[in-house]
């Protein structure tokens, strides 16, 4: 009876560690960046190091059939959307205008701006030559 006792405490325990390590949302800042950016004078691209402004916000999705869903701290819709949950190593995939790579055991991410450099059109004035910075950041989350 005793033993009985003992493990239902421990499952109990157990599944109490869980839920608490099963956040809901996460807020996620940028500690370094780096990228690309357009010598206009030049006409050439260089290397360049941003400043690590970044905030993002993991939220479960709004809407289906998304699983998670990803925006830039002050906006109000997804910049990025999850189509499937964490999986076994804790890592969550999500695509949109940018890219994002998330480990809620590690809570660490990276961040992928892919516009500009490639996409550049000189017949569209949102796609000109320069107008969007390629960028990749890194940074740590928390948990809320």
């Amino acid at each position: 009876m005793i033993a009985k006792r003992h493990l239902l405490c421990l499952l109990t325990s157990l599944s109490l560690a869980a839920a608490a390590h099963a956040a809901d949302s996460y807020l996620c800042v940028a500690e370094l960046t780096t990228g690309f950016t357009y010598d206009a004078g030049k006409k050439s691209w260089k290397s360049a190091d941003f400043r690590s402004e970044k905030k993002l916000a993991i939220t479960r999705a709004r809407q289906k059939p998304y699983a998670w869903e990803a925006k830039e701290v002050g906006d109000s819709r997804p910049a990025a959307t999850c189509e499937r949950d964490f999986n076994e190593a804790g890592n969550l995939f999500c695509s949109g205008v940018f890219d994002l790579r998330f480990n809620k055991r590690q809570l660490r991410f990276l961040y992928v701006y892919p516009i500009g450099y490639w996409s550049d059109d000189s017949s569209n004035p949102a796609y000109r030559e320069g107008e969007n910075t390629p960028a990749l950041a890194i940074g740590k989350c928390k948990a809320l």
